[in-house]
């Protein structure tokens, strides 16, 4: 039997420009070659598929952390004679609560309503 001896010079720079290829869709986008890439999102943040993945992360935190300050506004409704309470601090959930995680603009709030929204672009329909 042929014992073989290692890679050849060939099969090396083959497994090295795949890998290149790869990390190249990977920080520019699924159209990597010239194609649009990653969708771009309206704060113009994520450019890449790691930041889009990142980002849609922050996402997801702001919409929990807008449920939460919600909830916690229709508790305090509730202990209150059905007055929302004048300002989102007297909910006292922490100030990481109070403001988007992304670009770090305090929540709008209106305590005749208590309406809640995020002013952050893209964060319009949470």
């Amino acid at each position: 039997m042929k014992q073989e001896r290692g890679n050849t010079l060939a099969g090396t720079l083959i497994t090295i420009a795949l890998m290149a290829i790869l990390a190249v869709a990977l920080f520019k986008g699924s159209g990597a070659f010239g194609g649009k890439g990653v969708t771009p999102r309206k704060d113009g943040k994520g450019t890449t598929i790691m930041g889009q993945v990142k980002y849609d992360a922050k996402d997801a935190v702001c919409q929990s952390n807008l449920a939460q300050v919600r909830q916690a506004l229709i508790i305090s409704q509730t202990n209150n004679d059905d007055k929302y309470p004048d300002t989102l601090e007297e909910t006292k959930l922490g100030s990481d609560f109070y403001k988007c995680p992304i670009g770090g603009e305090k929540y709008r709030y209106d305590p005749t309503t208590g309406k809640v929204t995020c002013p952050h672009p893209g964060h319009e329909s949470y």
